[in-house]
């Protein structure tokens, strides 16, 4: 229970730093990236784990970056009207990442048995694996339905959304079973590092952009001079 307590402490303050960011000029979430992409590189070189260790660190950076032209893609294809002010690509790549997180955890905590990948994260279950698969696509139609985005990509993302975040996940826990650490630093109490926070949200950032960029490119995307604009 305490160590319950104090994730949950620590995820809500770290909630609260990116949700202050998404809503702030882009620029603050810039500084939060740059910052976020020091310390996320000095627990990487820490680990000395050759090259995998330096897999992840490609995948975690081009995230951070995803995650900074997510906020500038700001409203595109939204309902009008609806969300003109938010970054809702942004929201629909973190709140559905979250969603997974956290089913993922408490299913798996309550009920999980099955382990899916014992030799490289043993905490992981299928039964946790798939609630958070389940809270990823209806959180990513949520946030769809809410702000009125396009519906093929945000059925992809409901789709793809989880495996991405999942594999992200496994990337980094690879790298710390390589050289025999459960966490990749302590920077964040009860949850250890800051790639153990964001492993699965580079990824699933990356996958996301690629989606919304590809639709921007399609036709779709070109209507009404979208692309221009952006």
């Amino acid at each position: 229970m305490r160590d319950f307590r104090r994730r949950t402490i620590t995820a809500l303050i770290y909630a609260a730093i990116v949700l202050v960011a998404v809503a702030a000029p882009p620029v603050v979430l810039w500084i939060v990236l740059v910052v976020a992409a020091r310390f996320g590189l000095s627990e990487l070189l820490a680990l000395r784990a050759g090259r995998p260790a330096l897999a992840f660190g490609v995948v975690f950076l081009v995230g951070l970056v995803c995650l900074g032209l997510l906020k500038a893609a700001g409203a595109l294809g939204a309902r009008p009207g609806v969300a003109d002010w938010l970054p809702v690509w942004l929201l629909l790549a973190i709140v559905p990442t979250w969603a997974a997180d956290i089913a993922a955890y408490l299913v798996g905590s309550a009920v999980g048995r099955r382990r899916i990948a014992p030799s490289i994260s043993p905490g992981k279950t299928v039964e946790g694996t798939a609630a958070g698969f389940v809270a990823c696509a209806f959180a990513a139609l949520g946030v769809g339905a809410a702000f009125g985005l396009p519906r093929v990509p945000v059925v992809i993302v409901a789709l793809g959304l989880g495996p991405v975040g999942l594999a992200g996940d496994l990337l980094e826990s690879f790298v710390k079973r390589r050289v025999g650490v459960k966490d990749s630093g302590a920077i964040l109490p009860g949850h250890g590092g800051l790639l153990d926070r964001l492993d699965s949200l580079v990824a699933g950032a990356t996958f996301v952009f690629v989606v919304f960029l590809a639709w921007l490119l399609s036709g779709l995307g070109a209507e009404g001079g979208i692309v221009d604009r952006f």
